[in-house]
């Protein structure tokens, strides 16, 4: 019989943690590690660590970190059950029916079932578009649109048609309950505390996770003429979080990665209209501003991004409004503002790919953009450059790097004419820099914040231990724990031998599993990654060495406990006479 352990350890052995995190985020190897930028918190130099030896991974800045489960889970913002079921179907890895406790399975089923009423609710829109009738609105739209039908069921687009209750019949006919289908946001509740279809008269796109599966999180619904809304989107759910989603992201990723360049677009149509004319590394925002999740997600497979933007005023502030984040997340960022009067769907269906493909080619930095837009034609207006400065001096104080600091000020002095020794020491006025900061990727420096208060000795022991296994049962027994004082290092160890005492063969991730405490094990990982401090030559001089330091402290504290009783040290002098130490040390 298939037990939860054995399948756990089985998707281990096939999901090599650095193939599988390679596919989100760039990794460069280091050493016997591979490292690359965060994707869950904002940095500027890499201080995410992967280790192919010890399959786990850990970031020095935010702290997140384990093994394969840990990253599917974080990532994709899964509970374990979900990561465990994900993974094994990946790696077609047969499961166990019972494996999880009753809290557990009553979450995933709770989960699963708003991932069964978007499924269900796509089927739904999908199925009405197909209508003889009730479609024709949706497909006369999608056919003035220019969208081929391959694309349509590509995207499984849909059509929400009149009326209140529609999808509402549906999910109940198919047992979904009425709070279930309000929980993932397809229904809405009256002040009466009555059920109705959110989404009508709309044409609807499904929002994708970055699973495999490719399980329908949200939707976006678009109206069929100018009535505003124009687009309405699922609320906010247990799945579906529209400042972290990307419309697109899915079908684009290998695209994204092989170009190394993503195309940010603001609509859904405007994105579909690109893919049709064969540009396939484009995405959409869901009609909100870039975020720093999705913005990361981007920086993790691709190495550059270029934001097009609508020629309106509206268009140009949503282009501003991005600098600050892509500058933070360090991702390099182009803007693209169309002619007046067109978006991207109305250009490439007038103009071809050929003419938008010159735009993206040509388009400037966004930095240069923002400045450029900020001075505007008021380059001779003191006061006005002035208050432009005051907006960006704050954007490039987060800047850390200090070559791409240097490169936006010389930028920075040609756009405004002053010198760019004033513009350093008007920017290291606001006391945002510091000479002496510690760069993000200083692997020795966040090594060294490990030691803390600890002995290099205890560390050196721990470090023994783990690279060398096979002197777990030389020094075990031989009272080298009493040169721990640390309770972290402490607690570990103890680990260590009791496994070695159960006959247990003890991975980096047994041990990290065993701790009890969150602290002990962010600290375990972090000190997993140092290199081994003694060389395979030296390891029978280095346990020599421990047991030798064991010794001479265990008659030492003898001595401090026999203070006052001649008879006994006595006796410790005669054992450590025995032993071969001489009687003065």
């Amino acid at each position: 019989m298939i037990s939860y352990q054995s399948a756990k350890e089985e998707i281990k052995q096939a999901a090599d943690i650095v193939s599988v995190v390679g596919q989100f985020v760039q990794l460069k190897k280091a050493g016997k590690n591979f490292v690359g930028l965060c994707p869950f918190h904002g940095e500027k130099a890499p201080s995410f660590t992967v280790s192919q030896d010890k399959q786990m991974f850990h970031c020095f800045g935010c702290k997140k970190g384990g093994d394969v489960f840990a990253f599917w889970m974080a990532y994709h913002s899964l509970t374990f059950p979900e990561a465990l079921k994900d993974l094994a179907d990946r790696y077609n890895v047969r499961l166990p029916e019972k494996h999880f406790s009753a809290e557990e399975k009553k979450k995933a089923d709770y989960r699963e079932n708003l991932y069964r009423t978007n499924e269900l609710a796509a089927v739904y829109f999908q199925r009405e578009l197909a209508h003889p009738v009730r479609g024709k609105a949706g497909r006369d739209y999608l056919e003035k649109r220019f969208l081929p039908q391959d694309m349509i069921e590509a995207f499984r687009l849909g059509y929400a048609p009149k009326g209140w209750d529609g999808l509402k019949q549906f999910l109940l006919k198919n047992k979904i309950s009425l709070e279930t289908a309000f929980s993932a946001g397809v229904l809405k509740r009256s002040d009466k505390g009555r059920y109705y279809d959110l989404f009508r008269e709309r044409v609807m796109f499904p929002i994708m996770d970055l699973t495999p599966k490719k399980r329908v999180i949200g939707f976006g619904g678009r109206v069929l003429d100018d009535a505003l809304p124009k687009y309405v989107n699922t609320p906010e759910t247990p799945l579906f979080h529209k400042g972290s989603c990307l419309y697109g992201f899915a079908a684009s990723r290998k695209a994204i990665r092989e170009t190394g360049r993503a195309v940010v677009v603001e609509g859904y149509m405007d994105c579909l209209a690109l893919r049709k004319h064969g540009l396939e590394e484009v995405v959409a925002t869901l009609g909100t501003a870039l975020s720093e999740t999705p913005v990361r997600k981007l920086k993790g497979i691709g190495k550059e991004a270029i934001v097009v933007f609508d020629a309106d005023d509206a268009g140009k502030k949503a282009a501003l409004r991005t600098l600050p984040i892509f500058l933070n997340e360090r991702l390099p960022a182009k803007a693209v503002v169309l002619p007046k009067g067109h978006d991207p769907d109305s250009f490439v269906n007038s103009r071809g790919l050929d003419a938008f493909s010159k735009l993206l080619d040509a388009a400037p930095s966004l930095f240069d953009f923002y400045i450029d837009q900020k001075l505007g034609s008021r380059t001779g207006d003191i006061d006005h450059k002035v208050s432009v400065l005051e907006e960006i001096f704050p954007i490039l104080t987060k800047v850390r790097n200090e070559t791409q600091r240097a490169l936006y000020i010389k930028r920075l002095s040609e756009k405004t004419e002053i010198a760019e020794p004033v513009l350093f020491s008007a920017l290291k006025g606001l006391n945002q820099f510091s000479a002496k900061e510690r760069p993000e990727n200083d692997i020795r420096g966040q090594f060294a914040s490990l030691n803390g208060d600890r002995s290099i000795g205890e560390l050196q022991l721990l470090n023994l231990l783990l690279h060398y296994p096979e002197t777990v049962a030389q020094l075990r027994g031989r009272h080298c724990r009493e040169l721990i004082s640390d309770p972290t290092v402490r607690r570990i160890v103890d680990i260590i031998y009791d496994g070695y005492g159960h006959s247990e063969t003890l991975t980096f991730e047994v041990i990290q599993e065993r701790l009890d405490l969150d602290e002990d094990r962010i600290w375990f990982r972090e000190f997993g990654f140092r290199p081994a401090f003694c060389s395979d030559r030296e390891v029978k001089q280095a346990v020599r060495e421990f047991i030798e330091k064991a010794q001479k402290k265990k008659i030492a504290d003898s001595f401090k406990k026999a203070m006052g009783d001649p008879q006994a040290i006595n006796e410790i002098l005669k054992r450590k006479v025995q032993a071969g130490g001489p009687v003065g040390n």
